[in-house]
C-alpha cells in the first residue's frame, strides 16, 4: 500500500530530460492555469505540497514530488491564459511536446473545470493526449461547485469522446478515492 503521505518536494526543472534518473515511474497532471492542479496534489498527499495560487500562470516548470519513495507525481504547468503571454504559451507546448517523450511517463490526468465546457485549449490537449498513446484519466474539477446540468453535459462529453477513465473532484471528493485511483494506475 503506498503511503501517499510520505510526500517531498524534489525538483522543478525546464526540461523532462534533466529529472531524476532512477527508473521510478511518473504520474503527470496536467490542465489549464488555475484548475485546481495543486489543489489536487496536496488533497492526494494529505498536506500542502504543491503552492497553488488564485494567479493563473504561476507553475512555469515540470515541479517533482516524490511519492513514498515509489513514483513521482509531477505538476505541470498550465496552459491557456496567463498573465505572461504567449511567450509562455509557447515554452509550455515546447516543453510538454518533449515531455512525452518521456519513457518513465506511465499515466497522465488531465484536469479540467465542471463548471466550463472545455475549450479549444483542453480539446487540443486532449487530442494531443490521444494521439500519444500514454494512457490518460479526466478529472473534472470543482464539481462541488457545478450545477448538475454541467456534470450532466461533462458525463456526457467524456461518453462522446470516448473515454472511460473519469473521475469528478471537488470538496466532497475523499482523498482515499484519489489515492485509489492513482495506486490503481501503477499496478497496471
Amino acid at each position: 500500500m503506498i503511503n501517499f503521505r510520505n510526500a517531498k518536494y524534489i525538483i522543478s526543472l525546464p526540461d523532462y530530460k534533466m529529472r531524476p534518473i532512477n527508473g521510478m515511474p511518473e504520474i503527470a497532471v496536467f490542465g489549464k492555469s488555475n484548475v485546481g492542479k495543486s489543489t489536487l496534489i496536496n488533497l492526494l498527499t494529505g498536506m500542502k505540497l504543491a503552492f497553488s495560487s488564485k494567479q493563473a500562470g504561476k507553475t512555469k516548470l515540470l515541479n517533482y514530488f516524490l511519492i513514498d519513495n515509489t513514483f513521482y507525481l509531477v505538476d505541470t504547468p498550465g496552459y491557456g491564459y496567463t498573465t505572461y503571454g504567449s511567450k509562455e504559451d509557447a515554452s509550455f507546448g515546447d516543453m510538454m511536446e518533449h515531455y512525452f517523450e518521456n519513457p518513465q511517463l506511465v499515466m497522465s490526468f488531465l484536469l479540467l473545470d465542471c463548471r466550463h465546457a472545455p475549450g479549444k485549449d483542453d480539446l487540443e490537449f486532449l487530442s494531443f493526449l490521444k494521439e500519444s498513446g500514454t494512457p490518460f484519466s479526466i478529472i473534472f474539477t470543482k464539481s462541488d461547485q457545478a450545477k448538475q446540468s454541467e456534470i450532466a453535459a461533462r458525463k456526457k462529453f467524456a461518453i462522446e469522446e470516448q473515454i472511460n477513465n473519469v473521475l469528478f473532484s471537488g470538496k466532497g471528493l475523499k482523498a482515499e478515492q484519489l489515492r485509489a485511483v492513482f495506486a490503481k494506475t501503477l499496478q497496471r
